[in-house]
C-alpha cells in the first residue's frame, strides 16, 4: 500500500511550480506558528516576524525538495534562521559593548527590576541547554506541543522527547535554583 502525499507536500509541489494560491495557503497555515516559534528563540516580535517572512520569500524564490514532513522542514528552517540571527546579534552586541566600554568607563546602568531579571535568567538558562534539548524544550513549553507531536515533527521517539525534557528541566532547576533561593 502506497501512502498518499500530505496536503502540505502537494501544496509545496504547487509552490515549486509558482502557484500563488498554494503559496498563500502555506503562508496562511504556517506564518503565525513559525513567527511564534522564532519569537521564543529571538525574543523580539518584529525580528521573529521578519525571519518568518524571509523564510517564505526564500521558499517562493527557491522551493526546496522536501523528503521529510513539510511542517518539520519549516520548523527546522525557522530554528536555524533564528539561531543564525542570534549569532550575528551576539557578535554585533559584543562589538557595540567593546565600543561603548572604550567610550565611557564611568557610566553605570540602572538595575533591572526583578521580573526582567528573572526573564533574563530563564532565557539564559534555556540558551545554555544543548541544542537538541533546547529545541525539544521550546517546542513543548513555548509552542505547547505534546511529546508525540514533537517526536513526529523531529522524527524521534516519544521516549527521547520525554528523556530530553527531563534533562532540560533538571538543568534549568540547577541553573535557576541559586537565583530563587536569594529572595
Amino acid at each position: 500500500m502506497q501512502l498518499s502525499p500530505s496536503n502540505d507536500t502537494i501544496l509545496l509541489k504547487k509552490v515549486k511550480a509558482k502557484d500563488k494560491v498554494a503559496f498563500d495557503e502555506l503562508f496562511r497555515l504556517y506564518y503565525s506558528q513559525l513567527s511564534r516559534f522564532s519569537y521564543n528563540i529571538v525574543r523580539d516580535k518584529s525580528i521573529a516576524e521578519e525571519i518568518a517572512q524571509e523564510f517564505f520569500i526564500s521558499l517562493w524564490e527557491q522551493t526546496p525538495m522536501v523528503t521529510d514532513s513539510v511542517k518539520s522542514y519549516f520548523f527546522r528552517s525557522i530554528y536555524n534562521r533564528s539561531l543564525n540571527y542570534l549569532e550575528k546579534a551576539k557578535t554585533r552586541t559584543r562589538n557595540e559593548d567593546t565600543f561603548a566600554t572604550e567610550q565611557d568607563h564611568h557610566t553605570e546602568s540602572e538595575p533591572a527590576d526583578e521580573e526582567q531579571e528573572m526573564h533574563k535568567r530563564v532565557s539564559q538558562a534555556v540558551d545554555e541547554l544543548p541544542d537538541k534539548c533546547k529545541e525539544i524544550f521550546m517546542l513543548c513549553k513555548y509552542e505547547e506541543m505534546s511529546y508525540s507531536e514533537v517526536s513526529e515533527l523531529l522524527n524521534i521517539s516519544p521516549k527521547t522527547v520525554e528523556n530530553q525534557m527531563g534533562i532540560a528541566l533538571k538543568k534549568l532547576r540547577e541553573r535557576l535554583l541559586p537565583f530563587w533561593t536569594k529572595k
